[in-house]
C-alpha cells in the first residue's frame, strides 16, 4: 500500500506530505485547488516523463517521493531479479533539476524510467474517466474470471509447464539450427581434409623440395663442375691421380731403404683413395642429371600444390599442413549427428503439448461455467448505480495454438441500453458509465483478487444522490481489502472516508500555493456541509453532513 507521499516544488505545490490509511482515503477541495496537480506528481512515480515547466521555483529541484509497505510477492520478486535492495518499505523517488535532468530511484538506487514504470504499475492503479484501462485489458478480465472460477492456482501451474514447454521449443529450434550448421561445416571440413589427404605430405618435404629445386636450377653448372672434377682428377695428362701415384712410387722407393718414410706413403695412399671417391661421386652426380632430366618439373609441380594449400590456410610449412591434417581428422571424428537428440526432444514436446492442452481444456470448462454468475453479479451492481438497462456479455473463442493463459480468448462486451449492440468496453461506455462499470467489476472480485492501491480521480462526476451514495458504499467495500484513494466532489462518497484530506489554495503577496490538511471529525462535518450547499453551509446542510457520516 501507499503509506506516504511527499511532494516538493511541483507546479503550485511548495511542499506537502500525505500519510494515508490502509483503507479509504478521500481528497476533496474546490475546482482548481490543486487536486489534479497531485495526480500529476503521482504520475512521476509511475514513470511519466517531466520537464522544467513543472518546477514551482525554477532555481531548485522538484522532488516526489512515495513510500510503499505491505509489498506483494510479485513486487519483491521484481526487486530481487533486478538487483534492488529489499526491505519492509519500498521507496520510489523522482527528482527533476532546474537544468531539466530527471533522475529516478528505487530504494535509493538509481534506475531507469522503464524499470520504475514496471515496478510502479504493480503498486498503483490510477483510474480516471475515459482512462480506465485496467478493465479493458484482456489480462484483467481473464484474472477476474479465474478468481471467480477458482482456477487461479490451476492457471499458475499450467503457466509453469507452459513456459517450460516454450523453452523446449526454443531448444529444439536451436538444436536444428546447430545441426544444420554442423552439417554444412562438416562438409567443408571433409573437403579440406580430402585435399590434404590426397597430397600425402611428408615431414620436412617442403624444405627438402625447395633445396632440391635450388640445386636443379644450377644443373648446367653442376654438370660442368662434375666433368671438370673428373677430368682434372683422373683424365688429364697428367692427371692429379697420375701425379699422386708417381709421387707415391718415389716415396715407396725411399721407404724401402728407411721405414721412417712409410707414413708419407700411407698418407699419399689415403689421399689417392679420397680423390678416387670424389671422382666416383662426381660421376654419380653427372649420371643422375642424365638419367632424370624431368625432375625439375616434378619438383615445381609438387611445390605449387603445397604452396597453394599453404596460402589457402595461411600456413608456413608442410609440417604445419600435416598438423592441420591431423586436426581436421580429429574434428571429423568428433562430429556426431544430433538426429537422435532432436527426435527425443520432439517426442517430449509432443507429450508436453498434449498434457498442456488437457489442462487448458479443463481450465476453460471451469471458466465458462462462471460467465453467467459474473454477469448476474455485475448487472445487479450496475442496476443499483442507475444503470439497470446496461448489460455485459462474455465473448468467448478458442486459440488454436496454446497461449500462456490457456486456449481461451475472452472479451467482456458492453451495452449501455436495452437492446443495444454489444461492443468493446472502450467503444461502448461513456466516461461515467465506464467508471460505474469499473466499480461493479472490481467490487465483484475485490475479495478474491490481489489489487494494487486504487486511485480514483473524480470517477463519480455526473452522479449524485442515491447513486453517489451507492458508489461511496462500493468504494468503502473495496477498501476493506484494498487501499483506495479517491478524489471526489461527491459528499456521499467523501462521507465514507477512513481519512479525509482537504486541498485548498493559499495566497501570499507574490504567489499562490496549494496546501493540504487532514480533517478531524468536526472539520469533516463542515467540509461535507460546504460540499452539499456552498461556502456558507446552512444548519440543514450541517445536519445532512452529520447524517451522511452516521451512515458510514
Amino acid at each position: 500500500m501507499l503509506q506516504s507521499l511527499y511532494i516538493e516544488n511541483y507546479a503550485i505545490i511548495e511542499k506537502i506530505q500525505l500519510d494515508f490509511s490502509d483503507a479509504l482515503n478521500i481528497i476533496t477541495g474546490e475546482t482548481g485547488a490543486g487536486k489534479s496537480i497531485m495526480l500529476g506528481a503521482i504520475s512521476l512515480i509511475l514513470g511519466k516523463r517531466a520537464d522544467t515547466k513543472i518546477l514551482h521555483n525554477a532555481k531548485t529541484k522538484c522532488i516526489v517521493e512515495a513510500i510503499f509497505t505491505e509489498l506483494k510477492s510479485e513486487t519483491l520478486s521484481f526487486l530481487e531479479e533486478e538487483g534492488f535492495d529489499k526491505d519492509e518499505e519500498l521507496i520510489i523517488r523522482r527528482e527533476i533539476s532546474p537544468s531539466g535532468k530527471s533522475r529516478a530511484f528505487i530504494n535509493d538506487t538509481p534506475t531507469t524510467l522503464k524499470h520504475l514504470s514496471k515496478v510502479a504499475s504493480g503498486l498503483i492503479d490510477l483510474n480516471r474517466q475515459f482512462e480506465l484501462l485496467d478493465i479493458q485489458r484482456a489480462k484483467f478480465q481473464l484474472e477476474m474470471i479465474d478468481v471467480t472460477a477458482g482456477t487461479t492456482k490451476a492457471v499458475s501451474d499450467y503457466q509453469t509447464e507452459y513456459f517450460d514447454f516454450r523453452k523446449q521449443e526454443a531448444e529444439l529450434q536451436e538444436l536444428k539450427r546447430l545441426d544444420n550448421e554442423a552439417a554444412k561445416e562438416q562438409e567443408f571440413l571433409k573437403f579440406q581434409f580430402n585435399e590434404l589427404n590426397l597430397l600425402e605430405i611428408q615431414e620436412g618435404e617442403h624444405q627438402s623440395l625447395e633445396s632440391d629445386l635450388k640445386v636443379l636450377a644450377k644443373t648446367e653448372q653442376l654438370g660442368t663442375l662434375s666433368q671438370k672434377t673428373i677430368y682434372s682428377l683422373s683424365e688429364d695428362d697428367p692427371s692429379i691421380i697420375d701425379q699422386l701415384r708417381l709421387l707415391k712410387r718415389e716415396w715407396e722407393d725411399l721407404a724401402a731403404l728407411n721405414p721412417l718414410y712409410d707414413s708419407i706413403v700411407q698418407s699419399l695412399t689415403n689421399v689417392e683413395n679420397e680423390i678416387l671417391e670424389v671422382v666416383s661421386l662426381s660421376e654419380e652426380a653427372k649420371d643422375r642429371l642424365e638419367v632424370d632430366p624431368s625432375r625439375k618439373n616434378e619438383i615445381e609441380d609438387r611445390l605449387n600444390q603445397i604452396n597453394a594449400l599453404l596460402n589457402k590456410h595461411r600456413l608456413k610449412s608442410s609440417d604445419d599442413l600435416m598438423v592441420l591434417h591431423s586436426e581436421l581428422e580429429e574434428k571429423l571424428n568428433k562430429y556426431g549427428s544430433r538426429e537422435e537428440q532432436i527426435k527425443l526432444l520432439e517426442a517430449k514436446i509432443t507429450k508436453s503439448e498434449k498434457d498442456l492442452r488437457i489442462r487448458a481444456e479443463a481450465i476453460s470448462a471451469k471458466r465458462k461455467k462462471v460467465f453467467k454468475k459474473l454477469t448476474d453479479k455485475i448487472h445487479k451492481i450496475l442496476a443499483s448505480l442507475s444503470m439497470a438497462s446496461a448489460q455485459i456479455e462474455f465473448h468467448h473463442s478458442y486459440s488454436a495454438p496454446l497461449t500462456s493463459t490457456g486456449i481461451d480468448i475472452v472479451e467482456i462486451l458492453f451495452s449501455a441500453n436495452k437492446g443495444g449492440k454489444f461492443t468493446s468496453i472502450k467503444q461502448a461506455a461513456s466516461g461515467g458509465e465506464m467508471s460505474r462499470l469499473m466499480l461493479a467489476m472490481k467490487s465483484t472480485v475485490a475479495k478474491q483478487m490481489e489489487l494494487p492501491t486504487l486511485i480514483f480521480d473524480e470517477i463519480d462526476t455526473g452522479v449524485s444522490g442515491e447513486v453517489a451514495l451507492k458508489m461511496g458504499g462500493l468504494m468503502k467495500d473495496l477498501s476493506s481489502n484494498h487501499q483506495v484513494i479517491s478524489i471526489t466532489h461527491s459528499p456521499q462518497v467523501a462521507a465514507r472516508a477512513s481519512k479525509h484530506f482537504h486541498v485548498f489554495k493559499e495566497e501570499s503577496k507574490k504567489r499562490t500555493f496549494t496546501k493540504i490538511e487532514e480533517l478531524d471529525s468536526k472539520s469533516r462535518i463542515t467540509e461535507l456541509a460546504k460540499m452539499l450547499s456552498g461556502s456558507n453551509p446552512s444548519d440543514s446542510a450541517i445536519s445532512n453532513a452529520r447524517e451522511l457520516l452516521e451512515l458510514e
